[in-house]
C-alpha cells in the first residue's frame, strides 16, 4: 500500500512538470501582474540555493563536509520552491513562462558543480607561470561571454544564433584550459570567509535577475518543449558569465538589465525576426494578388512558375518594351484620346507600311 501512494505521488509530480507544456496554447498575458510573480519565485529559489550552499559548509565541522551532501541540500531546496509555480488567479502564460524560468537555480547549481570539479585535481608539480597564462585565458574567455551577453541583450528577440555559439565557444575554451586548481577549495566543500559568502549571494541574486528578465524579453513564441529550450540555451548563455567575471565587472549586470528592457520595449523589437518575416510575406503576397495573377495567365498553356517560366516571362516583357519603344519613335498618328481623356496605342496604323 505503501509502495502504491509513493507511486501515486511520483506520478503526480511528473504530471505536474509535464502539464505546463500543454496549457496556455500561444497566449501571454504580458499586462497581468499574476504572470510576474514566478519572476520572484525563480529568483527566491536561486538565492536559497545559494544560501544553503553555505550555510552547509559553515554549520558541518571541517572534517565532516561533504561535497554530495552540499550538492543534494542544495538542489533539494530548489526543487522545493520551484516544484510549482505561483498563480494569482486564471493568468494566461503562467506555466509557458514557469517552464523556461525553473531551470535557473539548476543552472546555477550547475555551476557550482563545474566550480568543484576544477580543484578536484591539484598537481603538486604546480608553477607560478602554468597558473599565470591559465588565468589569463580564463579571464579573457569570460570577458568574450560578456560581451556575447550584451549582444544578445541589444536584441533578444532575434532568431541570430550567433551569441549562443560566441558564449559556447568560450566555455568549452574555460573547460579544454581551466583555471588553476587549489587544495581543499571549491563552493560546495570549503566554507567561505563573511566577504566571499555576500559575493556569491550576489552573484546567485544578479545572475537569477538577468536570466528572469531575458526569459521574459525573449519569452517562447510557442507552448512546447522545443521553444522552452531555446529560450532556456539562450537566457542561460547571455546570463552566466556574472557567476565567472571578476567583482569589479558585476555591477555591468544591472546595465545589461536596463539594455534589456530598453531594446524589449523599443518599436523594433515588438516581435521575432521569424514572426515579422512571415507576416511581411504574407502581406506582400495579398497585396500583389493581381499581378501573380497577370503572371500565371502569360503561363495559362506554359510550365509552371518556374526558371523557365521566368525566362519566358522576361522575353515577352522585352518584346513589348521594344513595340512601345518603336512606336514612339515613328512619328506616326497613332495616339488618340479615349473619353476618360488618357491615351491608348493604334498599333495597327502602325503596323500598314502606307499609313502615313
Amino acid at each position: 500500500m505503501l509502495r502504491k501512494n509513493n507511486g501515486m505521488r511520483l506520478g503526480s509530480f511528473a504530471r505536474d512538470i509535464v502539464s505546463s507544456h500543454g496549457d496556455d496554447g500561444k497566449t501571454i498575458d504580458f499586462t497581468a501582474a499574476g504572470l510576474y510573480l514566478p519572476a520572484a519565485q525563480t529568483v527566491f529559489a536561486t538565492v536559497t540555493s545559494s544560501v544553503v550552499s553555505i550555510l552547509a559548509c559553515w554549520l558541518i565541522p571541517v572534517g565532516a563536509i561533504s561535497a554530495v551532501r552540499t550538492l543534494a541540500l542544495t538542489v533539494t531546496s530548489g526543487i522545493i520552491i520551484v516544484r510549482k509555480p505561483v498563480k494569482v488567479g486564471n493568468t494566461k502564460g503562467v506555466n509557458t513562462i514557469f517552464a523556461a524560468l525553473r531551470p535557473c537555480c539548476f543552472i546555477y547549481t550547475a555551476c557550482l558543480v563545474l566550480e568543484q570539479l576544477v580543484h578536484t585535481c591539484v598537481s603538486q608539480e604546480y608553477t607560478y607561470e602554468h597558473g599565470f597564462w591559465r588565468r589569463i585565458i580564463y579571464h579573457t574567455c569570460m570577458t568574450i561571454m560578456t560581451i556575447a551577453s550584451f549582444m544578445r541583450s541589444t536584441s533578444p528577440r532575434a532568431e541570430s544564433d550567433l551569441p549562443f555559439l560566441v558564449s559556447s565557444g568560450a566555455m568549452l575554451a574555460v573547460a579544454l584550459l581551466p583555471p588553476p586548481a587549489l587544495a581543499l577549495s571549491g563552493p560546495l566543500c570549503s566554507p567561505p570567509t563573511l566577504l566571499c559568502a555576500g559575493e556569491r549571494i550576489m552573484r546567485s541574486f544578479l545572475f537569477a535577475c538577468v536570466y528572469v528578465v531575458l526569459v521574459y524579453s525573449a519569452a517562447p513564441i510557442s507552448n512546447n518543449l522545443a521553444d522552452t529550450l531555446v529560450c532556456i540555451a539562450r537566457s542561460a548563455t547571455a546570463s552566466c558569465w556574472v557567476l565567472g567575471a571578476v567583482v569589479y565587472s558585476i555591477p555591468l549586470s544591472l546595465v545589461q538589465v536596463c539594455v534589456i528592457l530598453y531594446c524589449s520595449f523599443s518599436s523594433t523589437s515588438m516581435q521575432y525576426d521569424g514572426v515579422g518575416m512571415t507576416i511581411d510575406v504574407e502581406s506582400a503576397s495579398a497585396d500583389d494578388s493581381e499581378p501573380l495573377e497577370s503572371v500565371s495567365d502569360v503561363n495559362d498553356h506554359g510550365p509552371p512558375l518556374g526558371v523557365h517560366a521566368t525566362v519566358q516571362v522576361e522575353e515577352v516583357d522585352r518584346e513589348i518594351v521594344s513595340a512601345v519603344a518603336a512606336t514612339i519613335a515613328r512619328k506616326t498618328a497613332c495616339f488618340k484620346p479615349v473619353n476618360g481623356g488618357g491615351l491608348t496605342f493604334n498599333l495597327s496604323s502602325v503596323a500598314q507600311p502606307g499609313a502615313e
